[in-house]
Formats: structure tokens, sequence, C-alpha cells
């Protein structure tokens, strides 16, 4: 799963070099001991980066809707490890300490780990690799599944990725020492035990998506799939250590920091500016839906809704039904199959990017989308591991300024000043009276989940409308996302904010979107109670023209949220939609 699942001499079978006969999952002689730690530092507040330190925020790096679903794939990775015969413990804590102290329990002689992108997620594993090797002498291996290519399998210099993404370009001639410097390396990273995810490693990557897709495409090969075990076995008197399995913690027990400090009044952390209520309203969701979720399958007696079984289950019943050659991705809703809906197991790391690639190509004509969107995100998530800290910075990593000048750089307004927390707490809230944005943002609030077309009008609001920093987004999103993933999630963000890898200047006119995306306003209907009545979709369009009790002028300027064109006929005709 992620970066906290540990193997003690345990090898990820998904993950061996090409050309390799060797299926280490299914050898026999192996004996395996799996470890997952919940990190403590993800669900306890930490520092935002918005702020001056007087005035600033705090923020929780996983929030209640993905530490459900956390919980659930966990629960059913014991199951299914223990069915195999193996087991695997659990801890809470620090995983720099919890995982050599478990690995010398068990007299480990190798422990490996699964490479993930984030600053915080690389160190962590830097630590762990020091404390095992140079302390206790356990030699440590890590392998890379979150991503659909692998990195050794990338480009590694700059005159490789220009040539690949732009073939028909005169090229620089090669420098032959460069050249043997490169292969020399690569050779060394294919037998060195731990993956190279460093950002030196991705230097001269391409900044433009559409030439990092062009170039890896035609550079690098899928790896295969490799088969799941069949049987897992212990180390040798393992059992008479008595070692204690632990307890996988509920919901309860990793946010209690945040409910503890709601109900005190004396000790309040201030988490993104936020009211209480509202971060009380995101408890109370992911409770009630963990509640339901129990409830459900002890009377229907099904599987965990997110391990393993379930996003392969979903995989086949979207491809294998038919609906995603027929799937219409780009509508606000996108309920009944509109979406695969995959994006929390590959969050979670209960489902390969790579099984689904093959899976799509299997499926032909029709799924080829599948593909090109596990490039896409391939795309933010090498980005990541490129950038390092810089993927966080106020700046970000525009296209388009070589020069670190400040006012080359977009001014963004601070959330934490007294003038622009109201409106920051409005939008974050889903109270900016535009009703697109604020069906996306209760969805959220209530699920963790909305489309990617809702979620980028969301950021263009804050981002373009707002000029309010990009970063509060990214970190608004982060806790409340069930499906977040450091590098998807800031790659984004920066992406739509105008600070990073993208060419174009996208500002999305939100009830011009609404109208081509949601043209019933079932949506809004649905996440917008004020609205479920009403059915003239000129008024769902423009409440606040028409009266609609709650619903006042939103808090940028409407006319901001049109097309030229839609703004030319309402000018014309006093309409927005000819089907009023």
């Amino acid at each position: 799963m992620n970066h906290q699942h540990s193997n003690c001499s345990y090898s990820d079978p998904r993950e061996e070099p090409p050309g390799s006969t060797k299926n280490r999952r299914n050898d026999s002689s192996l004996k395996i001991i799996s470890l997952f730690v919940f990190d403590n530092h993800y669900f306890q507040p930490q520092p935002s980066s918005i702020g001056e330190e007087e005035k600033k925020f705090y923020t929780i790096w996983c929030g209640p809707h993905y530490a459900n679903a956390l919980i659930d794939a966990v629960d059913s990775l014991r199951n299914s490890i223990q069915l195999l015969g193996g087991e695997l413990l659990v801890r809470v804590g620090d995983p720099i300490v919890i995982v050599p102290q478990i690995a010398l329990q068990i007299g480990a002689t190798e422990v490996w780990y699964s490479e993930e992108p984030g600053t915080y997620e690389c160190q962590v594993a830097k630590n762990i690799q020091q404390v095992c090797t140079l302390q206790y002498g356990i030699k440590v291996c890590s392998k890379v599944g979150y991503t659909l290519y692998h990195p050794n399998d990338l480009p590694w210099n700059h005159n490789e990725w220009s040539q690949l993404a732009h073939p028909k370009n005169k090229q620089k001639k090669k420098n032959k020492r460069t050249t043997e410097t490169q292969e020399k390396r690569l050779k060394t990273f294919l037998k060195e035990s731990v993956v190279d995810v460093s950002c030196d490693r991705f230097t001269g990557m391409c900044r433009i998506m559409g030439d990092f897709r062009r170039a890896v495409t035609s550079y690098a090969s899928v790896r295969p799939i490799i088969p799941a075990p069949t049987e897992l076995l212990k180390p040798m008197g393992y059992d008479l250590l008595n070692i204690n399995q632990g307890r996988i913690p509920t919901l309860e027990d990793l946010i209690h920091c945040i409910i503890q400090e709601n109900n005190d009044a004396t000790s309040k952390i201030n988490i993104m500016g936020m009211d209480d209520e509202t971060i009380q309203f995101v408890l109370k969701s992911a409770i009630e839906e963990r509640n339901d979720r129990h409830n459900q399958r002890h009377v229907s007696g099904g599987y965990h809704l997110y391990g393993e079984s379930a996003a392969l289950h979903r995989l086949e019943t979207f491809i294998g039904n038919g609906y995603a050659k027929v799937a219409n991705r780009s509508l606000a809703d996108v309920s009944n199959h509109n979406s695969s809906r995959l994006s929390t197991y590959f969050a979670l790391g209960t489902l390969s990017p790579r099984t689904v690639y093959w899976r799509a190509h299997a499926a032909g004509e029709g799924c080829e989308w599948l593909k090109s969107h596990l490039e896409m995100r391939d795309f933010f998530l090498f980005t990541c591991f490129a950038a390092g800290s810089k993927l966080f910075q106020e700046n970000g990593m525009p296209l388009n300024s070589t020069s670190k000048k400040k006012e080359n750089f977009i001014q963004w307004n601070d959330p934490t000043d007294a003038a622009h927390l109201q409106k920051w707490r409005q939008w974050a809230a889903g109270k900016t009276q535009l009703p697109l944005i604020d069906a996306g943002m209760k969805e959220l609030l209530s699920t963790g989940y909305c489309s990617n077309r809702v979620r980028q009008n969301m950021a263009s609001v804050l981002t373009k409308d707002l000029h309010l920093d990009w970063r509060v987004g990214a970190e608004w999103f982060q806790f409340l996302l069930e499906d977040h993933c450091v590098g998807s999630n800031y790659g984004n963000w920066l992406y739509f904010s105008g600070v990073g890898p993208d060419p174009k200047n996208r500002h999305f006119r939100t009830v011009s979107q609404m109208k081509k995306y949601d043209p019933k306003g079932h949506y809004v209907k649905k996440w917008i109670p004020e609205l479920s009545n009403v059915d003239c979709i000129e008024v769902l369009l423009q409440p606040w023209d028409f009266g609609i009790a709650s619903f006042q002028s939103p808090i940028v300027d409407p006319s901001s949220q049109y097309t030229w064109q839609d703004w030319k006929d309402i000018q014309q005709t006093g309409w927005l939609n000819s089907e009023k």
C-alpha cells in the first residue's frame, strides 16, 4: 500500500526487473512478515505553509475521509495475508522508530518498502534506510508500484527527454562522457537495492505534459503484471516470539486529536482557519459513512469497500460491463458509472495502475482513454519526485518565468489576512453563491469526492477569481479528499492555478461550465437543498437573479463566470439558456 506498509524479507512481486525469471512472491523459500504503520504525523495538526507565523493555519495531512478508506484497506489487507498463511502486524506511531524495531524483533535480514512521491515520504524512507542499514546492518530494499512506468525505465538525461519529446527538432550533439556516465549510473542503480527517486534522477524531465507523454510512450514500456502468491510463509519460530499482532485503529482513534481540539475551548487548533461547524460536519459525515458501511457489510456479508478485491471488482465492472466505452467523464455528476472511480484505490495502493493499463489494453477500442489518464497521472507523480520541496513553493514552478524577481510572479492574496479570511471560508464551506462550486464543495465535505471537472472549477474560482494562495486550496483538498495523493493533488493545483507545468492560462467560467456539464441542473439540485425543488434551468444557473431564498450575489463578479458568447446572449435576450 503506501510507504507505511513495510515487508520484512519480502519483495513486491509486481516489481521484478524486466526480463527477470524469478518470481520471488511465489518462491516458497521466502519467509515473510508484513508490517503496516499508521504514521501519527498524518493525523496530527501540522503547521500550514500559509500565512505569517503569528496567524498561521494548521492543516491535517490525512483527513477523516481518507482515514476511513485507509482503515478499511488495511483490514482487508490483513485478511488477505492471513488467508495465505502470512501475518500483517499493525502499529501506530513513528515508522522511523517502529520499522527497525519490528525488524530486530523478528530477526529480519531484509526490509522492503514501496517508494511514493512527497518530500516527507521520501525523507521517512531515507531515515529508515539509514537506521536499519547503518545501526543494525539490515539490508533495505525498495520497489515502485505506485506509478504506471517504473523510474528505471524512463530517460536518464535532458538530451534523451528532449529528443524523444521533439524528434523532428535538431538536437545538440551528445556528449560522449555524459552518455557514458548516465549508462554507468543506470547499471549501478539496477544493482542497488533501493530505487533512485531523487530529484537528481529526473533532471531534464519534460515539464509539459504532452512532451512527457510523447517521450515516455516512445521510450519505455509498461511492465507486465506478475501473478499473486498462493502461499505466504512465516519465519521459523515466529509464533514462539509472541509478538503482538496489533489492533487496527478506529477512525475515532486516528482523528482523536481533531475531535479533542474541537471540544476543548482552551486549546483549539486553527484547522485551515475554518469554523468548528464545518470541521465537525466533515468528521460526522466520515463517521456516518463508516457506520453505514459496517452495517451493510454485517447484513450482506460483503467484502471491504476499499480493499484489493473491491478494487478489482470495480475495474472489471467498469470495463467488463462496457461502462468505460460510453462514460461521459466530463459531467459534473459522474455517478451512474460515468467515472471509473478508481482514484481512491490508486491513492491507497490497493490497485496497481499497471493492472488497469493491461486490462484496458485488452479491452481495446473505447478504453484507450484509461491508458491516457494513467500517463497523465504519472506526469504529476514524477513531477512531484523531480520537484522535491519546490512543489510546495508559493511561486510554484511556472513554465514562463526564468527570473527570480518577485514582481514576475503572481501576487497571491493571503487567506489568513482579515481582508481575505471571510472569502476563503465561504469558498471552503461551499457558500460562494455559485451553484456549481457550492454543490461540488458540499459533495466533497460530505463524501471526500467530487468529479475532476468540478475540482477544476473550484480551483479556478479560488485562484483566478479570488486570487488566494493556491496552496491553501491544495491543503484543504488534502484534508477532505478520500483519494488524496500528494503528487496528483498538488500537481493539479499547480497546473490549474497558473504556477505549474501548463503553457495555457485556464480560467473556468463556472456558470457557463454548469450550463454545459450539468445541463439539467441535476447535480446542483442533488447537493444544494435550496435548489432541490427548482425545475427551471435558468433559475438554477443564476439563482441570485430570481429571488431564491438564501441566494445573494456571488462572492465574485457574476459577469466573470460566463463565456463571451453566453454573456452576449444575456445582454441581447435577457436569458442564458434557450431551454428555460
